[in-house]
């Protein structure tokens, strides 16, 4: 992420190219999941070591994607489609209850490496399988909201002039 391409000619385009990603590795977290659940303790060190690669991705680019909407588009969006203002806030929320769980799974995941031999081990895994599969499920519903709504209306009702401001404000905060 990050680095757009040229080509690229509008805003939904822009950010779907994120989504892209983000789907891609949220899909190799409910993998993940499903592996912690059925390989057992033989492949845990695997798998952890994938779950914290996930979670380095969810903590520097996601967050930095959701930042980029929180602090640039969706004020932007308010101002120059009130009608999305709903929506908007709906979705601001949605981030921020992202970042929490985000941050409890981060530390599940930490508490399981600390203590894997603890008799507790067991529902420590059970909780960071539960709270994996809320995250990977609130991601997917999350992103289709925004693809299906505010993207196409990004391109749909802003006009020339208010795109370009948009995509150079993106430019800029990304």
């Amino acid at each position: 992420m990050g680095q757009k391409q040229a080509h690229l000619n509008t805003i939904a385009e822009f950010l779907e190219e994120d989504h892209e990603e983000i789907l891609q590795r949220t899909n190799r977290l409910n993998d993940i999941l499903t592996n912690l659940r059925y390989e057992g303790k033989p492949s845990l060190g695997k798998n952890l070591k994938e779950v914290r690669e996930t979670i380095q991705f969810f903590n520097q680019e996601v967050i930095q994607h959701v930042k980029l909407e929180d602090e640039t588009i969706f004020p932007f969006l308010e101002t120059h489609i009130p009608k999305l203002e709903s929506v908007i806030h709906l979705l601001h929320a949605e981030h921020e209850g992202f970042k929490r769980n985000l941050k409890s799974f981060e530390s599940l995941v930490k508490e399981l490496e600390k203590n894997s031999s603890e008799p507790n081990h067991g529902k420590t895994l059970e909780k960071i399988r539960e709270l994996g599969t809320y995250l990977v499920y609130s991601i997917r519903n999350h992103m289709q909201a925004e693809d299906e709504s505010v993207y196409k209306l990004i391109d749909q009702e802003l006009r020339p002039n208010e795109k370009q401001e948009l995509m150079k404000r993106m430019k800029k905060g990304s």
